[in-house]
C-alpha cells in the first residue's frame, strides 16, 4: 500500500514538472508572439511611410511624453539593427524583406514550441494512463 502511494506521489511530481515546463514554454511563446508583433508594425509603418511619400510631414516620437515633426526625404535607405548593437543600411526593399524573415525565423521557432508543448502533454498523458493502469492492474489482482 505505501508502495503504490509513493508510486502516486512519483507520477503526481513528474506531471507537474511537465506542466511547469508547459508554462515556461508559453511564456517563451507570448515573448516571441510579442517580438513577431512589433516587427509586423514596424514594417507596416514602412510600408505607410513609403506610401506617403518624400515631402510629407509626420510626427517622431522622442521618449515616451514627446514627439516632434519631421519631414521624410528619403525613404530608399532604411537603418535596420541587425543584434548586438549593430545596426546596417539597406535599401528599403531588402530592409523590408530582412524584416520579414526574421519574423518567419521566430514563426519557425515558435512552431518547434508548439510541438514540444504538444509532446509534453503527451507524455502527461502517458504518465497518467501509466498510473491508471496500474490501479486497475492492481484491483483485478486482488
Amino acid at each position: 500500500m505505501a508502495e503504490k502511494k509513493e508510486q502516486q506521489i512519483r507520477v503526481e511530481d513528474q506531471v507537474r514538472a511537465l506542466i511547469a515546463q508547459i508554462e515556461s514554454i508559453r511564456a517563451e511563446i507570448a515573448a516571441l508572439d510579442a517580438a513577431i508583433n512589433a516587427l509586423r508594425q514596424t514594417v507596416a509603418t514602412l510600408r505607410t511611410l513609403k506610401r506617403l511619400g518624400q515631402g510629407k510631414n509626420v510626427l517622431i516620437p522622442v521618449g515616451s511624453i514627446a514627439q516632434v515633426e519631421m519631414k521624410i526625404e528619403n525613404l530608399d535607405r532604411v537603418v535596420v539593427s541587425v543584434g548586438q548593437n549593430i545596426s546596417a543600411e539597406l535599401s528599403y526593399d531588402e530592409a523590408v524583406k530582412y524584416i520579414e524573415d526574421e519574423i518567419e525565423r521566430i514563426l519557425a521557432l515558435r512552431l518547434v514550441l508548439e510541438q514540444t508543448i504538444a509532446d509534453l502533454y503527451t507524455q502527461i498523458d502517458q504518465l497518467i494512463r501509466g498510473a491508471q493502469g496500474e490501479e486497475q492492474s492492481e484491483e483485478e489482482n486482488k
